[in-house]
């Protein structure tokens, strides 16, 4: 197993490539569709480097059997799955009582990681595709925003908080038919109808963001779910296992053998030889299943933490979008980094922030949190001088 290339890919998956500045969404987010996809890929390489360069299983067979009769015993075992039955219990001379036990998800691992790991892109993939189309290209005014932390020349520093301004008050003023000229109220009404049919109406992109934070969090439970109804069999579930071990961890005591990833299994097959069956039931070392233990602890940790960290910070999210208090906390905060004697002006600085377009803030959220305050408060500040000169050129 190649290491590096697998610290490598993780890398990747995880966008933590020199210069990758596309962030268009929040760190949150890329917990689930970079961080957790890397993590997944990764164990998934390694499972499958194991199951096909390494001795997943191997089984304890009679003396009599030579070398090609073991082979073809650990291989066999392998691909039709072992049963786990305690030491301390017989075992049982019933086949469907054995099939009860069957252990039928260590050949499918590699594959269910991968489909894991796509369905934890999926959202970013719904995201990147569809979020440009309510009139605010996130993913440009980040990049655009990341180039004014590296250029040293005011003057196209000015030209860079000239052209995300442009951006946003284009956007306010196609989606607030009230800056243009008077119009009758149907043609208002009109007018407002259109904007919804095109999901722009001044919160579409907050809206659309929080429906794919929704996803994260459905996914997110989904795949709780399907590992509990993929990794349980007979009596024991995953879902009590994740819970099992973290408290035997925190009481100090040592791990023991889990029934959910028995080390020992039981293979039952035969073999035929001159027209006869003869049936064996051999004793086998499920080798793969020490890595499998700890990689879907883990799994069973991060997947619990993730979940809490979401629904908290959506939840927080949401408030801060949503009321009105804290909209106008944000650009109150960022404008006096800049705005000089704003008591004099307090009746246009009202004004401001009452009419200020819910999407044109998010999207300002993107972007502080992708690069600085700075450019935040400056850009805030060019739209407010505008403000100030009731008109501009754009």
């Amino acid at each position: 197993m190649d290491f590096n290339s697998v610290i490598e890919n993780a890398r990747k998956y995880a966008g933590s490539a020199h210069g990758d500045h596309g962030y268009d969404d929040l760190f949150v987010d890329r917990l689930h569709n970079r961080y957790t996809v890397a993590i997944l890929v990764c164990f998934c390489i390694a499972i499958s480097s194991y199951q096909y360069a390494g001795d997943p299983l191997q089984c304890w067979v009679p003396a009599q059997f030579t070398g090609n009769y073991e082979t073809y015993t650990n291989r066999l075992c392998y691909i039709q799955n072992t049963y786990h039955v305690p030491k301390q219990q017989s075992i049982p001379q019933d086949s469907g009582l054995r099939r009860e036990r069957t252990l039928k998800y260590y050949q499918w691992i590699n594959f269910v990681l991968l489909l894991q790991a796509l369905f934890f892109s999926l959202p970013r993939i719904i995201w990147q595709s569809f979020h440009d189309k309510t009139g605010l290209s996130v993913g440009h005014l980040v990049e655009a925003a990341n180039k004014y932390e590296s250029i040293d020349v005011d003057q196209d520093r000015g030209t860079v908080v000239q052209y995300i301004s442009n951006c946003l008050q284009r956007y306010d003023e196609y989606v607030n038919p009230s800056k243009k000229k008077r119009s009758s109220f149907f043609h208002r009404l009109n007018y407002r109808c259109r904007l919804f049919c095109q999901a722009r109406t001044g919160a579409s992109l907050a809206f659309f963001y929080f429906v794919v934070r929704f996803l994260y969090i459905v996914n997110l439970i989904c795949q709780i779910i399907f590992l509990q109804y993929f990794l349980s069999y007979h009596d024991v579930n995953y879902l009590e296992y994740g819970w099992n071990v973290l408290g035997t961890l925190l009481s100090g005591l040592s791990l023991p053998e889990s029934k959910l990833f028995p080390r020992i299994t039981l293979c039952d097959f035969h073999i035929r030889e001159l027209g006869e069956r003869h049936y064996y039931t051999v004793e086998c070392i499920l080798v793969i299943n020490i890595f499998i233990e700890k990689m879907y602890f883990v799994l069973w940790l991060w997947f619990w933490l993730l979940l809490f960290i979401t629904i908290f910070d959506s939840i927080r999210l949401i408030y801060e979008t949503a009321m009105r208090h804290s909209r106008n906390v944000f650009i109150t905060r960022h404008l006096e980094l800049l705005v000089k004697n704003r008591e004099s002006r307090e009746t246009q600085f009202r004004y401001f922030l009452r009419y200020f377009p819910i999407d044109n803030l998010f999207t300002l959220r993107i972007i502080g949190a992708n690069a600085n305050s700075i450019i935040v408060a400056e850009i805030l500040d060019e739209l407010f001088n505008r403000k100030l000169r009731d008109g501009s050129d754009v």
